[in-house]
């Protein structure tokens, strides 16, 4: 049985990482889940995320010229989520949420690790 990524220990840095560093690893997050960067943002729950790049709803915002399209994917997400990880999960959407709502000018170790876990919860788990 695999471990969820909502189960796994935060790992602290070793050393200092350069903002180029940081960027190259978010870029490569980003390229290998294959997100874009069209932002959802649902007004009814709140919650906003990068939808997967030339996807379905990547198109459906697009086309409608709004943030808000269909069904949010986080509460989908959350919906699907073990009821022992939900407590998890709560608490991973509203780190993101609260740290993400703006793109952040400067990069940490700390938020590129949790924008790292919240996607590949969202778009690499199933459960």
């Amino acid at each position: 049985m695999t471990t969820s990524v909502l189960e796994q220990d935060y790992v602290e840095p070793e050393r200092p990482y350069s903002q180029k560093e940081l960027q190259y690893t978010r870029d490569s997050i980003f390229r290998a889940m294959r997100i874009g960067n069209t932002r959802a943002h649902h007004k009814r729950c709140d919650h906003f995320y990068f939808v997967k790049q030339n996807g379905r709803k990547a198109k459906e915002i697009k086309e409608a010229g709004s943030q808000d399209v269909g069904n949010c994917s986080v509460c989908w997400k959350l919906n699907k989520t073990p009821r022992h990880l939900k407590k998890n999960a709560k608490g991973l959407i509203r780190e993101y949420c609260s740290r993400f709502e703006q793109s952040p000018e400067y990069l940490t170790y700390e938020g590129v690790d949790l924008e790292t876990t919240f996607y590949r919860w969202l778009y690499e788990e199933t459960n």
